[in-house]
């Protein structure tokens, strides 16, 4: 039976991560999500839009290769936290701005901080869970994406009821820094990290008969 060591830590890293990229695909999308009220206050053509839009698009590709080989270099938590926290506060800079070049610029170095966001999230799990549960549990980590793409929109229609873009760019930034706090208490790289045996020596414990214990 699995001790209640790696089962706390299993959670909370997995709920933290989960959560942190939940964060990371909202703060990805708020300009799409505001971008009719902004059009109501900036005038934007179709070419600004796709200017904006390109940048992140461009930063977020070469950005995600550089984090994959990151994040086999340094520690995952920090790289996924770090990142975490630039992209809240590049939101908020966001809503402080109001030109094309600003808003290109600064959605340019948005794309480049949600590099850091999903190769540290496979790290973290292949150390903290055995080959054969790593596939549902990466499944279940992806679903983050489609849960904040779907709830995002609805979330923001019902704000913007109440509060203009630039109020809730801010608040949405503020969370997303705030929480990669939480992730640097939280995450922890590896079994190893608070005293427990890795998940090699710990599964070959317990397919020789023995507890899989801290």
């Amino acid at each position: 039976m699995e001790s209640n060591g790696y089962g706390y830590y299993r959670v909370v890293i997995f709920f933290s991560m989960f959560t942190g990229y939940s964060l990371y695909f909202f703060n990805r999308k708020t300009f799409s999500f505001v971008m009719p009220s902004v059009m109501e206050e900036i005038k934007l053509d179709k070419d600004d839009l796709g200017l904006i839009a390109s940048s992140q698009t461009m930063a977020y590709a070469i950005s995600k290769f550089i984090s994959g080989v990151l994040s086999d270099q340094i520690s995952a938590r920090w790289l996924f936290s770090i990142g975490l926290f630039l992209v809240g506060g590049i939101n908020i800079v966001f809503s402080w701005s109001s030109t094309v070049t600003m808003f290109s610029l600064l959605w340019f170095f948005n794309g480049l901080g949600q590099g850091c966001g999903w190769p540290p999230c496979g790290k973290v799990l292949r150390k903290w869970y055995e080959p054969s549960q790593f596939g549902t549990w990466w499944s279940v980590m992806s679903c983050s994406m489609n849960v904040s793409g779907s709830l995002g929109p609805l979330l923001v229609t019902v704000l913007l009821q109440y509060y203009d873009w630039r109020t809730i760019l801010s608040m949405s930034g503020l969370l997303c820094a705030a929480f990669s706090f939480l992730c640097v208490a939280f995450v922890k790289n590896e079994p190893k990290d608070v005293g427990l045996d890795s998940i090699e020596a710990a599964t070959k414990k317990k397919g020789g008969g023995k507890n899989f214990k801290n």
